[in-house]
């Protein structure tokens, strides 16, 4: 009966270990990770042709434009605060939670919210630092 007793232990032991979420190796970068998202579900308001609240997230220029400027709807708000999700703007216009403008991304019929999974990695690539 010990025996028995001590397998079903170890097997726990190692269920648990196994459903542990393991940390990601890096943590998500504007060129690998945020650039396409926003490349698909962004780039076509805000564009060199059509630069929507002065935005251009074209390829190549759009960490800049997050990280180095600040909102054009809101003075003294910077659009991407490196650490700090709350203090910044896209991730209020992502969530729709603005008071002035509106939620990102656009459509016809008004905003649309991206997908959890997409919320969350801006939301972790803003939050570890907000790489480039």
């Amino acid at each position: 009966m010990g025996r028995t007793r001590y397998l079903a232990v170890a097997l726990a032991v190692v269920a648990l270990i196994v459903a542990l979420p393991t940390p990601s190796a890096q943590p998500p970068s504007y060129a690998a990770d945020i650039e396409p998202l926003f490349l698909k579900e962004c780039q076509s308001c805000h564009t060199l042709d059509t630069p929507k609240a002065d935005l251009i997230l074209d390829p190549g220029t759009g960490f800049r434009a997050l990280t180095e400027q600040g909102s054009t709807q809101v003075t003294g708000v910077r659009l991407v605060v490196p650490g700090d999700v709350e203090g910044s703007y896209l991730w209020a216009k992502l969530l729709g939670t603005t008071e002035i403008g509106k939620g990102m991304p656009r459509t016809l019929f008004g905003a649309r919210r991206l997908p959890r999974e997409q919320l969350d990695l801006v939301r972790t690539w803003i939050e570890t630092g907000a790489q480039p």
